[in-house]
């Protein structure tokens, strides 16, 4: 299989912006989920998604971990939850 990386790029609140990363099938059998916490200071408004524009100190925090298919609809279904709870 393939493993095709998407990104998106979370830019709403000014300290809490940056990137998230989902790759399927890193590792067999599971969905690789990646957030990267991307320094208030710089301004991500106009960048393309994708890291080949950021600087190493423009990163501030990165979180990467493995889920498989279970955790992957157990997620999904929390995030439909708490858009839910915010409309």
């Amino acid at each position: 299989m393939e493993s095709k990386k998407e990104i998106i790029k979370a830019n709403t609140i000014n300290y809490r912006k940056g990137f998230i990363e989902v790759t399927p099938a890193i590792h067999d059998g599971c969905i690789n989920i990646e957030a990267w916490n991307i320094h208030p200071d710089k301004d991500i408004k106009n960048i393309s998604i994708g890291m080949d524009q950021l600087a190493d100190d423009d990163v501030v925090g990165n979180v990467e971990i493995e889920l498989n298919e279970d955790e992957v609809r157990a997620l999904i279904a929390m995030l439909e939850k708490s858009m839910d709870r915010v409309k």
